[in-house]
């Protein structure tokens, strides 16, 4: 009976040399994998805390407006461009930060809400001025119906061509008309008639505040000025506005006083604000993020922030 075969000692060897640098490679492998990972999470974790030390600076930033807002009040009750509130904020770098902001008075655009009265009805003369507003942005008249019956308080049509809820239910998927105030223009895109484009050229004249409010005439655009006085032609609001752009309007009397003979005082306006519309923007490598912020400013009071949201 033969004997079995026996391996060499030189192939044992190398086997085992084989063996060994596999088991090397794997622990290497699987170390490089565990660093990976740590970096990846601790790279995760970093970016977390910058985020959310971004949001704080944020939040302070938003409070800085608030405060410039209420040392506005203490000293002025009228509102215009060229006071401190109305100067961008610059670029400013800190501890690798980049901030930027700014405070937008809201109170110099018209107010979507106000084609609802306090009882929640149509009202007819806010609708006039809506549409003279759509005709000079030469974007369909008909759209001031169908903004007016989305906010007020009934489901009655009010014309043969507006949409209620029943238009809305029709529609795939179905839903409601909302029939109470907007809470923001971006609602419009919900509203018979209402696409990205003539939302883009409406928003920069429109607004949705909390009920019904005036029109700062310091700060409201030329359009929305146009639009506010029936008659009003366009080349003479921009007239209106050089001419504030010099000495702003103290009262409403004064702004009468600059109209062309023989215009009637619109309905509701005003010269100081009550909304303000924080914007700031913080940036941080690749890290970039922002906030709106809306404030109410009642008097002398401190501003109180109505809503927030991040960009």
């Amino acid at each position: 009976m033969s004997a079995p075969a026996r391996t060499p000692p030189d192939r044992q060897a190398g086997a085992a040399v084989l063996v060994a640098m596999l088991v090397v490679a794997l622990a290497t492998l699987a170390a490089s994998s565990f660093m990976f990972r740590s970096q990846v999470e601790w790279r995760r974790l970093e970016t977390l805390m910058r985020l959310d030390q971004a949001h704080m600076v944020l939040r302070a930033t938003d409070h800085w407006a608030a405060s410039v807002l209420h040392e506005d009040a203490l000293h002025s009750s009228v509102d215009y461009r060229g006071e401190a509130w109305a100067t961008q904020l610059p670029p400013i770098d800190a501890e690798g930060y980049r901030l930027s902001g700014k405070i937008e008075d809201l109170d110099g655009l018209f107010n979507l809400n106000n084609l609802a009265t306090s009882d929640g009805k149509a009202d007819p003369r806010q609708i006039a001025v809506f549409t003279r507003l759509l005709r000079l942005l030469r974007l369909p008249e008909a759209l001031a119906l169908y903004v007016a019956d989305w906010v007020d308080v009934d489901n009655a049509p009010l014309s043969q061509d507006s949409a209620e809820s029943a238009y809305y239910a029709g529609l795939t998927p179905p839903y409601q008309a909302a029939n109470h105030p907007m809470v923001s223009v971006n609602e419009l895109l919900r509203i018979k008639g209402f696409d990205r484009d003539v939302l883009a050229a409406l928003r920069p004249f429109v607004t949705a505040l909390p009920g019904r409010t005036s029109v700062n005439v310091n700060t409201a655009p030329p359009e929305v000025l146009a639009a506010l006085v029936n008659g009003l032609s366009l080349d003479d609001a921009y007239a209106l506005v050089a001419k504030r752009d010099r000495s702003y309007y103290r009262t409403t009397a004064d702004f009468m006083q600059a109209l062309p003979y023989g215009l009637t005082q619109p309905d509701s306006i005003s010269v100081s604000s009550q909304y303000f519309l924080v914007r700031a923007n913080i940036r941080y490598e690749r890290l970039a993020i922002g906030s709106l912020a809306l404030y109410q400013r009642g008097g002398q009071s401190f501003p109180t922030l109505v809503w927030r949201a991040d960009l």
